[in-house]
Parts: C-alpha cells; structure tokens; sequence
C-alpha cells in the first residue's frame, strides 16, 4: 500500500483516490472530499447513498479489518465512468469469511451486522476479493443501464 501518510487526497476529473491512516476522524475526512467530488460531478443527489456506504466500509476497515489500528493504511477510491459510480476500499488486514457474513440478515434489535445489507439498498452490485480485505461497489445512475 502507501507510505505510512495521515491523509492523502488524489483527484483527476473522473476519481478520488484517497490513502489514509485508520481511524474515525479520517473517514470524517474522507466522506468530506467525497461529497467535493461528487458536488464537482454534478452528483449531489447520490451523496446520501454514496456516503452511507463510504462510511460501512471504512468503519469496517476501521474496527475489523485493521482492529483500530491507526498505523494500518485504508486505500479508497471512487470514480464516474459514463453512468456508473465505482467504489473500492482495500484494507492492510487479513480479510473475512465474506462468504458466510454475505449470507446473514442482520438482526432488527442489532446495534452491527447490517453494512452489507446497506451497501445492497443503496448500489446496485459489490464484489469482495478472495481474502475479504477489499470490497468494489458498483452504482448505476441511470436505472435504464442496469443488468437484469
């Protein structure tokens, strides 16, 4: 990954690819430029869905997959090709069982667990690396584009 840097934003017209140290005040951060490029884009009517699920997976990357610890580098990026929005966040840890959590309903009463069922609502697919520390999400912007 990258050098061990607290926050580091690049941008082209098209992306946003951020490095940045794991910890809660970085995905404050990171959901700020988001919502900067997504205003650049002319897409302020997706910052709620794309925020949402910014803020699942770096909290994950966060709490699970990097087990709160700040030295540990999150890479994260979004970019607009033609309709679509793509999102992946990549963590330094060894991964999860995402094929058995992929399974699960989250429980009403649960205060945790529900992140992928999020990430479902609101994108209209995701796809986990074999070892479970990177996740892309797919969101198309026009509902006539997407797959059956």
């Amino acid at each position: 990954m990258a050098g061990k840097k607290d926050f580091k934003v690049s941008r082209k017209a098209d992306e946003v690819t951020i490095f940045l140290n794991s910890t809660m005040e970085n995905i404050d951060k990171a959901d700020h430029e988001t919502r900067i490029f997504l205003n650049e884009n002319g897409l302020q009517p997706e910052a709620f869905s794309v925020c949402i699920c910014l803020r699942e997976g770096l909290v994950n990357a966060v709490t699970h997959g990097h087990k709160n610890d700040s030295s540990k580098i999150i890479r994260y990026s979004l970019k607009r090709t033609g309709r679509k929005l793509i999102m992946e966040i990549e963590d330094e840890g060894e991964g999860f069982e995402w094929k058995i959590v992929e399974k699960r309903e989250p429980a009403f009463e649960s205060d945790h667990g529900r992140g992928l069922a999020i990430i479902r609502k609101y994108f209209t697919r995701y796809e986990h690396n074999e070892k479970g520390n990177r996740i892309v999400l797919v969101k198309y912007l026009n509902k006539k584009e997407e797959p059956n």
